[in-house]
């Protein structure tokens, strides 16, 4: 990947990475990620983030059949990658009826200067996030361990 600062340990933080236990459904759970990225980054506006990123989510769904669900948007005046994870140890349903085991919410500057970075990045996490790798972070206890585990 090319260097617009979109390395996953560059754009997560032990802040932004949950395991999530409890029952929530998706829209929920999307919106923890977006206040987790935006509680750092007061300049952008949460609900207009949020409402990016469901707008994107409507009639195309982000999640793999491995179980992994991306959901992602391009944000104006957003100056770097920004990304927020949950590994979910009892998947939850996504509106398509797939189940999603881990989501990995990201945001892009929406500058064309990021978009063929935006797709690498992509394209890295459906190669990362495969059926074993799920597995095993779904086997995890400690949220460190999920950062530490993140690296592409």
């Amino acid at each position: 990947m090319d260097n617009h600062n979109n390395n996953l340990p560059l754009i997560l933080n032990e802040k932004r990475v949950f395991i999530i236990r409890e029952n929530i459904v998706k829209k929920d759970l999307v919106a923890k990620l977006v206040h987790s990225i935006c509680a750092e980054l007061p300049d952008l506006n949460e609900e207009e983030v949020l409402s990016s990123v469901l707008k994107r989510e409507q009639g195309i769904s982000t999640t793999l059949d491995t179980g992994l669900s991306i959901p992602h948007a391009r944000i104006e005046d957003l100056e770097a990658f920004q990304a927020a994870a949950a590994v979910l140890p009892n998947p939850i349903k996504d509106d398509y009826g797939l189940d999603v085991k881990v989501m990995f919410l990201f945001l892009s500057p929406a500058g064309p200067a990021f978009f063929s970075s935006h797709l690498k990045l992509l394209a890295a996490l459906a190669e990362k996030f495969n059926p074993d790798f799920i597995k095993e972070l779904g086997a995890m206890q400690d949220e460190r361990l999920l950062l530490k585990s993140f690296s592409l």
